[in-house]
């Protein structure tokens, strides 16, 4: 593979055979570029996807990672991060400016539908989000860059984040915020100038970008409501307390109260599992508990948490009274904050993130849509020790009703994306780092 670039401030034609700028009309190489890598980035994918791995597990992904450093001669500053993570750079002829880049690994805990072409191997484990294809697209991002060093056309140095465990399904800690600690410990976070996040959204068709100045995503936490009671046969449903009955008001009730502030994009309050403990279908249960997920489009997400959670607990309180031999049931209400919002905070970085979506995704079409749905991006962007980093986090069209690819929602057993968008990712991150590096420059 070949790279040419010229820097936007110079006229020498040594890298490109025509001269050119990261003006929109230039940027082609890039895509170009990535296009060639295609067939790879495919290969990666289908290997990623095959061999899915729960956050805090990714070790052969890992592994694969680690070997494609070495190949390539990137240097690799720290592993075995969370368990699995990576972090690596891209030396660049300036080490003063660093642009960052992630992408994540895991799988999720879900059986995969037998009748995708390319499909997980491993049972009730799957990419059903996508995190095959951001570690794809960011390896084939990485090849550029590299080459671009080599060649001495890379004015600062590119963090290469390949994090673990965004879904929590295995471990409990956010994999961001093991690479944050990481980044703080090592004093990696002194000379970031800006953070990149790219995610595959199947909601959307191919060229449409989500991406907007604030709130971009929402907050996402979970309250978990436990119920004890006395146990007793069946037939005593009707008599004494019974935690079926209870949480079917509960979950009717609040889901109730809070459906207008999802049908608003303002928030979601939603059941995501209740569990009974017990064996027997005669006997009732002693214990169940029901988790809920909260999840706030605001930056005051904790005060507007706060009430929610405030609200729930009057309305399982009136649920409680209203039973016979209310005074022997016990209630807890547990709420775990989780990620926060990704909020952008420095317009001019999205002006860049944009200004990089449209020139090399043909047909860009940004939207400022808002999503409700939950990602650990946000501790990247927060503020630590007094340093706050600026940064976008894209969310990528990657459905292609016309291939036969139809629009759907995350986290299903029949996720599946158009491949072609890994071009995007990684002619993405190579254009939005390069723009940044170029401006720090520039300056």
């Amino acid at each position: 593979m070949m790279v040419r670039y010229t820097h936007m401030n110079e006229s020498s034609p040594e890298l490109f055979e025509t001269p050119v700028t990261l003006e929109a009309e230039a940027v082609d190489p890039i895509r170009e570029a990535a296009r060639e890598l295609e067939p790879q980035m495919r290969e990666w994918y289908a290997d990623f996807h095959t061999d899915p791995e729960l956050g805090g597990e990714e070790f052969r992904t890992a592994e694969q990672i680690k070997h494609f450093l070495e190949e390539e001669e990137i240097e690799v500053l720290g592993e075995g991060i969370g368990g699995t993570g990576i972090v690596a750079v891209v030396r660049g002829t300036n080490h003063d400016t660093t642009v960052a880049l992630r992408a994540d690994m895991d799988a999720l805990p879900i059986q995969e539908i037998d009748t995708h072409a390319i499909r997980s191997q491993t049972p009730g484990v799957m990419h059903a989000c996508g995190h095959d294809a951001h570690t794809a697209g960011l390896m084939g991002g990485a090849k550029i860059l590299q080459s671009l060093a080599k060649e001495g056309n890379l004015t600062g140095d590119v963090l290469l984040l390949f994090q673990p465990s965004e879904e929590k399904s295995h471990q409990k800690e956010s994999g961001a915020v093991k690479m944050v600690r990481y980044l703080e410990q090592h004093k990696l976070r002194d000379n970031i100038d800006a953070f990149l996040g790219l995610h595959v959204y199947r909601e959307k068709e191919r060229g449409v970008v989500l991406l907007k100045d604030g709130v971009q995503s929402a907050s996402s936490g979970e309250v978990d409501i436990t119920l004890k009671a006395p146990s007793g046969h069946i037939k005593n449903a009707y008599d004494q307390p019974n935690l079926h009955m209870i949480f079917s008001e509960v979950t009717t009730r609040l889901s109730e109260l809070f459906r207008p502030l999802a049908e608003n994009n303002e928030a979601l309050v939603a059941s995501a599992r209740t569990t009974y403990q017990g064996t027997a279908y005669n006997v009732l249960p002693t214990e169940a508990e029901s988790t809920w997920v909260v999840r706030i489009a605001s930056p005051l997400y904790k005060d507007i948490s706060q009430d929610i959670v405030h609200k729930m607990q009057e309305i399982v309180q009136e649920v409680v009274e209203k039973q016979k031999g209310s005074e022997k049931i016990e209630v807890t209400l547990q709420r775990r904050p989780g990620y926060r919002p990704i909020i952008h905070r420095d317009p001019q970085v999205i002006a860049r993130a944009s200004d990089a979506a449209r020139a090399v995704i043909p047909g860009c079409e940004i939207s400022e849509e808002m999503t409700l749905g939950g990602e650990d991006f946000s501790f990247y962007l927060e503020e630590l020790r007094g340093k706050e980093i600026p940064g976008a986090f894209l969310m990528v069209g990657a459905a292609n009703t016309e291939e036969g690819i139809p629009r759907g929602p995350h986290h299903t057993p029949d996720f599946e994306i158009d491949q072609s968008v890994l071009v995007d990712l990684a002619a993405l991150h190579v254009s939005f780092a390069l723009r940044t590096l170029n401006n720090k420059e520039s300056h």
